[in-house]
């Protein structure tokens, strides 16, 4: 039997449509208790509105968090340093995946989810033996690992990092990495200002901190036995195939190529001759399908999932 788990996932502004898709999948193929969905006011009414009623969605207000820390003072920090607030936001979700672990609300576990993947089917991030199940990735910078060693004293644990587009999350762990910032934190400054101060100005304009792969080292150090790694077939090129918002026909062929779950980043700019090509190809295969008869179930979960 599967532990308890939450997911828990951050919709910006930009990936409103995506993250609707990204839910529903969620929905269809997890087997979590709730689906906690974090942003602002504004765009949990707009989430709400699309998606309707479900017990299992628990959308939840950013602002009621991580006590003295929004995004606003988060801007205003960035501006005084570098000039620029816009990589705010994509730093203060992360501390938000990570505050999240202190809600009354949430399971013992939780999964961190991006809210542009789309999960294509079932499947287990436990074993039989209730160790988290990793996905190693082969992504290695720099400028993570300088801040680990400088916030927490640390150097690298693993040969491979943990950003995976999802990332199972003890809560016990993850209170205990946050008490640990806290003790190394100066007086009067929170642990986020903490972490963002600790990050050279050269590094805060583009990709200074990953939660991932902090959470994850801090557990490969203290919990080595926690986590084993698996590997699972995914892809982070979805917008490249097919564009930034699949519809129902590209979610099937995703399905049909044998894919676990697919990434649609926004910030990819694809060749349209590719992704008509792409699209083309899905309808044709959908459609084929759907005259003979085959893999109907797999039909019947892209349409579903295609809100």
């Amino acid at each position: 039997m599967s532990l308890i788990y939450d997911v828990v996932t951050c919709v910006g502004k930009k990936n409103i449509d995506i993250a609707i898709k990204s839910i529903g999948s969620l929905l269809l193929f997890s087997d979590a208790r709730k689906i906690f969905v974090i942003s602002s006011a504004q765009i949990l009414e707009q989430i709400a509105k699309k998606i309707g009623k479900d017990s299992r969605i628990y959308l939840l207000n950013e602002d009621q968090l991580i006590d003295g820390i929004d995004i606003e003072s988060m801007q205003e920090n960035f501006k005084r340093r570098i000039g620029s607030g816009t990589r705010a936001g994509w730093y203060f979700q992360q501390f938000l995946k990570m505050s999240v672990c202190s809600h009354p609300e949430i399971a013992d576990y939780y999964l961190i989810w991006d809210s542009d993947t789309i999960l294509l089917k079932s499947i287990a991030f436990f074993d039989d033996k209730k160790r988290v199940l990793i996905n190693p990735k082969t992504e290695y910078r720099k400028p993570y690992f300088h801040l680990i060693e400088r916030i927490l004293g640390i150097e690298r644990q693993v040969n491979f990092s943990f950003i995976s587009e999802h990332l199972m999350v003890k809560k016990e762990y993850m209170k205990l990495l946050i008490d640990i910032l806290l003790t190394n934190t100066p007086p009067n400054t929170s642990w986020v200002e903490y972490i963002l101060n600790s990050i050279d100005d050269k590094d805060l304009g583009g990709s200074g901190f990953s939660e991932y792969e902090t959470y994850g080292n801090f557990v490969a150090l203290k919990f080595r036995d926690s986590f084993l790694c698996r590997s699972v077939n995914s892809t982070r090129h979805g917008t490249k195939f097919v564009g930034p918002l699949p519809d129902k026909y590209a979610i099937f062929m995703l399905m049909r190529f044998g894919y676990t779950f697919a990434t649609f980043e926004s910030w990819q700019e694809p060749s349209r001759l590719r992704v008509w090509i792409g699209k083309s190809i899905a309808r044709a295969m959908y459609i084929l399908c759907h005259l003979t008869r085959c893999y109907s179930g797999q039909i019947e979960a892209a349409t579903q999932i295609d809100r």
